[in-house]
């Protein structure tokens, strides 16, 4: 395949998917394995050819022929439709930025489909399964290679509504459906904010396309808020996908899916879709300092937040759903503080070692069949590939030095130190809690001895269709952030302006990422692995917080006491006032008007259009006509007579009015 052909076709990364989806949603009955190894081959193609593409331009053999977006970039397009003398179009945008992520998709993306041929063979829906996974993937897809707002915005709203299939999937299970109907209210109420955005972005920059946006806010004046309001309202919407708080509550309940979905939603789709958002109309924000600081400070505050309820959940799954809330907070605080590439390394190195967690997760939950890290314990001699593919991923994100979350995090680190102290050291402290809340989970889960005997008896290591996408993505783990550092330099990809500034080598960054995952490591270590454990003591000792934080802060209660306290009584009083006002008195009312009014009509119709206009009319003309008929005698001499009379009468007015 030439240079110039894979950037031509590459519109095929993103139909393959949307085509496995169809064949397996209509033929799964008559395709082996239902159909799954369609979507695998369909999602292998689309990552070797994004790979190819992210190769060359990398080593500068793939030539982008256009220049802008800081940089230069290939762009395809063709008209949708047209509305007056607007033209919608629907394409292709390839840079360094979407290269990256559709690699990052399309191989986490494969990796979870072989990886669920086996934890969900069994399953009634198995083939729809698979079907929607390639749907969920065409969708994020289609958002990562928009050219314009309106069709990142449709591929957005197909994420969303592929994440409530996903979550909701056993929906036989009531927190299942609940936990789907949570995730897709919470971001949809989110996306108001995002569609205001697209609504101010098209009544005054004049343009969704995104090269286009990138000039026109760069050459033209715009009115202040204007400038401060689009990227805020589109952050808005960002908050949502990527579970920022205040609309963090759907991500923690999300882990009722099945649990390679939560892989795919948690590293490469639904969440990443937020910052990719953020980071692909970067110069909207980078246009308002006011935007940046919001950005900034949101991420700053869900990183902590969500870093300090993952220290007591004793689900596996949520507080790996918690370390993504706050890893994520990681990214917004980067991206706000100015580090553009340092926010998309970390994304990057994120979903190898997030992925590999929610399968390391899935592949114990496959083996003991519970959740609750309170029932594991000893599974290290149990599930040896498991336990230890478990541990590198925790290395990672924890920033054991040279392991790919290190290099990731220390850039962000980095950023955060030359832009706001303040910030620099809330985003160490949330280091430190990674550490502490990640390596809990692995100490409760593979160590010590088996709280419940006969699930230990019973567990069993993975089978090699899941353990090894594990071994891939724990060399992904480890190895990945030392090549962006040391031999690919991501800013070869992704660089953005006088802000992306790489700050290397500072001593103290360095220390304070070494304290963080030195302290939260041996913290864990002494708490949960030496005997006798200290966790008892200290959830007695410190009762008040730890119900705080196993409460959630209470965000949901909150939210539920606005439902049913603020929101249920607008509610009622408008199903009130439109029963008793708009139903009883203006609708019946008016039908009572109009019953009226017809009765009224129909006297009116009866009595002075019928008897009298109508009837009228022909009574008088019958009786005139009996008058008339008696001077029509038949008779010439009368005739004459009358003739006479009137001539006479003639005769006579004349020689008054001509005298």
């Amino acid at each position: 395949m030439t240079e110039s052909t894979l950037l031509i076709n590459s519109h095929w990364i993103v139909i393959a998917p949307l085509i496995a989806f169809i064949v397996i949603l209509a033929f799964r009955k008559i395709l082996g394995l239902d159909g799954a190894w369609v979507g695998a081959v369909a999602l292998l193609y689309g990552l070797i050819h994004s790979f190819l593409i992210a190769i060359g331009i990398f080593d500068g053999s793939l030539v982008l022929p256009s220049q802008g977006l800081q940089g230069h970039y290939f762009e395809s397009s063709q008209s949708w439709f047209t509305v007056g003398n607007f033209s919608f179009k629907v394409g292709m945008l390839i840079d360094g930025l979407s290269s990256i992520m559709l690699v990052v998709v399309t191989l986490v993306s494969f990796l979870v489909q072989v990886y669920s041929i086996s934890y969900m063979r069994g399953h009634p829906r198995f083939g729809r399964y698979f079907a929607y996974v390639n749907l969920f993937t065409f969708s994020m897809l289609l958002l990562v290679v928009a050219d314009n707002m309106l069709q990142l915005f449709i591929g957005w709203e197909l994420v969303g509504l592929c994440s409530y299939l996903l979550i909701g999937f056993d929906y036989e299970r009531e927190a299942a459906a609940y936990a789907g109907r949570k995730a897709f209210l919470t971001t949809k109420i989110a996306d108001i904010g995002m569609y205001l955005g697209l609504l101010i972005i098209f009544n005054y920059l004049g343009t969704f396309s995104i090269p286009q946006l990138s000039q026109n806010i760069a050459s033209m004046q715009y009115p202040t808020w204007v400038v401060t309001m689009i990227p805020i309202f589109l952050f808005i919407g960002a908050m949502g996908k990527s579970a920022q708080v205040p609309f963090h509550v759907w991500l923690p309940d999300a882990m009722e899916g099945p649990t390679p979905a939560s892989a795919l939603i948690h590293a490469a789709t639904m969440v990443a879709a937020g910052v990719y958002l953020v980071a692909r109309v970067f110069f909207l924000f980078e246009a308002s300092p006011i935007a940046l600081d919001v950005v900034a400070w949101v991420g700053v505050i869900t990183a902590v937040l969500a870093a300090t309820m993952g220290l007591v959940a004793s689900d596996i799954k949520r507080v790996l759903a918690f370390s993504t809330v706050s890893q994520l907070g990681f990214m917004m605080a980067a991206l706000g503080c100015g580090g553009y590439s340092s926010g998309m390394f970390h994304l990057s190195t994120h979903a190898a070692f997030k992925a590999l967690l929610f399968l390391c997760a899935g592949s114990v939950i496959h083996a003991v069949h519970t959740n609750d890290m309170w029932k594991m314990g000893g599974l290290l001699t149990k599930m040896p590939i498991t336990a230890i593919t478990y541990l590198i991923a925790t290395l990672a994100i924890a920033g054991f030095p040279l392991t790919s979350g290190f290099f990731s995090k220390e850039e962000i680190l980095a950023v955060a130190f030359h832009h706001n102290i303040v910030i620099f050291f809330l985003l160490s402290f949330t280091a430190l809690l990674t550490a502490f809340y990640m390596f809990r989970s692995w100490f409760l889960t593979f160590t010590g001895l088996a709280r419940d005997k006969e699930i230990h008896h019973h567990a069993h290591e993975a089978p090699l269709l899941m353990t090894g996408p594990l071994m891939l993505l724990a060399v992904l783990s480890l190895f990945l952030g030392a090549f962006f550092t040391y031999q690919g330099n991501i800013t070869k990809w992704i660089h953005w302006g006088s802000h992306d500034t790489e700050h290397h080598g500072s001593a103290v960054i360095l220390m304070a990422s070494l304290i963080a995952f030195v302290v939260g490591m041996a913290l864990a270590m002494w708490i949960y692995y030496f005997k006798p454990p200290k966790y008892q003591a200290l959830a007695v000792r410190f009762a008040p917080l730890y119900q705080i934080l196993v409460q959630r802060y209470k965000f949901d209660e909150l939210y539920l006491w606005g439902i049913h306290r603020i929101f249920n009584p607008v509610v009622n009083f408008s199903a009130h006032f439109d029963y008793r006002f708009i139903d009883q008195k203006v609708v019946d009312g008016m039908g009572v008007l109009g019953k009226g009014f017809s009765y009224v009509s129909d006297l009116f119709d009866k009595y002075v259009i019928d008897r009298f206009m109508v009837d009228g009319q022909g009574t008088f003309m019958d009786r005139l006509g009996l008058y008339v008929r008696r001077i029509q005698s038949g008779l010439a001499q009368s005739y004459l007579f009358w003739m006479a009379i009137g001539l006479a009468s003639m005769l006579v007015w004349a020689s008054h009015v001509f005298k």
